[in-house]
C-alpha cells in the first residue's frame, strides 16, 4: 500500500480541510468552527473518519477520488460539524467544551 498523503489527521485538517472550508475575512467570525477542534471528541471522530476515507479513495480511485471525497464524504461531515446546531455553534466567540448528552441510570427491571 502507498504511503498516506497526510501522515496524521492533524496534518490532514491543517493542509486540506481548513483551506478547503475556510471563509472570507468578513465572514470568518460567523463560521461555526473551533480553532481547538482537536479538543472536541465528536469532531475528532468525524475528521479522523474523513482522513481515513480520503486516503482510501486516493489509493483505490485515483482518477475521481477528490470529487467523490468532497461530494459524498467531506461536504456531509463538514455540514454536520459547522451547522447552526453543531458542536461548534457555541465556539464562535470563545471555545466551549463539549458536554455529553444526559442519560439517566437504567434500572434492571427497565431493561427486560
Amino acid at each position: 500500500m502507498s504511503e498516506p498523503q497526510f501522515p496524521t489527521v492533524y496534518e490532514f485538517v491543517d493542509r486540506l480541510i481548513l483551506p478547503m472550508y475556510g471563509a472570507t475575512g468578513s465572514r470568518i467570525r460567523s463560521v461555526n468552527w473551533s480553532a481547538r477542534w482537536w479538543a472536541h471528541p465528536e469532531a475528532v471522530a468525524r475528521l479522523d473518519s474523513l482522513w481515513r476515507r480520503y486516503e482510501y479513495l486516493r489509493v483505490n480511485e485515483p482518477a475521481t477520488f477528490l470529487e467523490t471525497f468532497l461530494r459524498v464524504h467531506a461536504d456531509y461531515h463538514m455540514r454536520q460539524l459547522m451547522s447552526e446546531s453543531s458542536v461548534f455553534a457555541d465556539c464562535r466567540r470563545e471555545d466551549e467544551p463539549t458536554l455529553p448528552l444526559p442519560s439517566d441510570p437504567i434500572k434492571k427491571k427497565e431493561t427486560r
